[in-house]
C-alpha cells in the first residue's frame, strides 16, 4: 500500500537510541514506495541535531533522502499550499499546527493514508477524514 510517511517516522528511523527506532525502520522497510513531503526534509534538518545528530551525519541523512531511490519526496508547490489554505480554512484548523496540516493534506489530496507516531495529529486528522495508520 503506498503510504505519505510523517515527519516523526523518519526522526525515529534516523534515531537508533529512540523507542521507537526498531517500529520506524520496520514501517518504512515494509511500504510500498513511500512518499514523503520535502517539508519532512526540511524539518529533519532541524530536528535531529536537536537530538545531538551531528552536521555530517545529518546532511548524509538529508542528502541521502532527498536522492532516494526508495521514497518518492512530493515536493511543496504553490498550487499545494493554496489546497492546504482552503483546507485548513474548510475544517477550521489552526496554522499553530501548519506544518502538519500541509503533510497531511498532502497525503489526503493524493487519497493515501498518513503514517505517524503523532497521536493527537492522529486524532485530529480522523474527525475530518483524513486516513492515518498509527503507530
Amino acid at each position: 500500500m503506498k503510504t505519505l510517511v510523517d515527519t516523526n517516522v523518519l526522526v525515529y528511523d534516523a534515531i537508533e537510541n529512540s523507542p521507537h527506532h526498531d517500529r520506524a525502520s520496520d514501517i518504512i522497510n515494509k511500504s510500498e514506495d513511500p512518499l514523503i513531503n520535502s517539508l519532512s526534509i526540511v524539518e529533519l534538518g532541524f530536528v535531529l541535531p536537536r537530538y545531538g545528530i551531528d552536521n555530517d551525519s545529518v546532511l548524509m541523512k538529508l542528502e541521502e533522502l532527498l536522492h532516494s531511490d526508495y521514497f518518492t519526496v512530493s515536493w511543496l508547490t504553490g498550487k499545494m499550499l493554496e489546497g492546504v489554505f482552503a483546507f485548513m480554512a474548510e475544517n477550521g484548523l489552526s496554522f499553530r499546527d501548519f506544518n502538519d496540516w500541509i503533510i497531511a493534506y498532502d497525503a489526503h489530496s493524493r487519497n493515501i493514508p498518513l503514517v505517524t507516531f503523532d497521536k493527537t495529529l492522529s486524532k485530529k486528522c480522523k474527525k475530518i477524514g483524513i486516513e492515518v495508520i498509527e503507530e
